[in-house]
C-alpha cells in the first residue's frame, strides 16, 4: 500500500467525523459573520477550538471493529453537511482510537497538526498494513475510497474538503466501488 493512499484514506476517514458537526469555534470575535453555523473570517487562534461530539447522523452503517478511545470535532471555516459548501474541521483523538474502515462521498484532505495517525486502505482492518502519517504529513482521499484510521499517541488533524462529510461504514467483505468498463 502507497504512503499516498494511506494519506488518502486517513483524510476520508477525518472528513467524515468532520461532516457530522456544525458549530463555530470558541473565542470568537462578535463582530464576525456566521454562516452555515461556522464563523467566517477571523483567526482561530490554537487551544481556541470548540470541541463536541460527533453527530450520530454523520455516522452510516455499523463499524467492524470498536472505536476504544475518544473522537472529537471542532468546525474552523463552513459547513461541513450542507451538499457543495467548503469546510474546515479538526479532529481530536486519544490514544488507540480507532475509525473502523469506512468511505466518504467527496474528495477529503487531511493534515497531521499533533501526534501520529496510522492509515490503512481496504474494507478489512489490518494492523500490518496501516502507514504512520506524522506531525505534518497530508493525504488527500478521493471519494468512496475504503480506509480506516488510528491515533498513536494523542492526535489533531485538520481536514479540509466540500460537503457533505459523511462516515459511511462498511464490512469486510465489501468490495468498494465498480470499476468503469473502458
Amino acid at each position: 500500500m502507497t504512503k499516498q493512499r494511506i494519506g488518502v484514506a486517513v483524510v476520508i476517514a477525518l472528513l467524515a467525523v468532520a461532516g457530522l458537526a456544525q458549530a463555530p469555534p470558541a473565542k470568537q470575535k462578535p463582530a464576525a459573520k456566521k454562516n452555515g453555523g461556522a464563523v467566517s473570517g477571523g483567526p482561530v487562534m490554537p487551544g481556541s477550538e470548540q470541541w463536541m461530539n460527533i453527530p450520530a447522523a454523520a455516522l452510516v452503517g455499523t463499524p467492524s471493529v470498536e472505536m476504544g478511545g475518544t473522537l472529537k470535532i471542532a468546525i474552523l471555516q463552513g459547513d461541513p453537511m450542507t451538499p457543495g459548501r467548503s469546510f474546515t474541521a479538526r479532529l481530536s483523538g486519544t490514544d488507540g482510537t480507532k475509525i473502523a474502515p469506512h468511505w466518504h462521498p467527496t474528495t477529503e484532505n487531511v493534515t497531521v497538526i499533533k501526534g501520529a495517525f496510522l492509515l490503512g486502505m481496504g474494507s478489512k482492518w489490518d494492523d500490518s498494513a496501516m502507514k504512520e502519517i506524522p506531525v505534518g504529513g497530508f493525504v488527500s482521499a478521493p471519494r468512496k475510497m475504503r480506509h480506516y484510521a488510528q491515533c498513536k499517541g494523542d492526535c489533531v488533524v485538520q481536514v479540509n474538503g466540500i460537503a457533505p462529510l459523511v462516515v459511511n461504514f462498511v464490512g469486510p467483505d465489501d468490495p468498494g466501488p465498480a470499476k468503469k468498463a473502458n
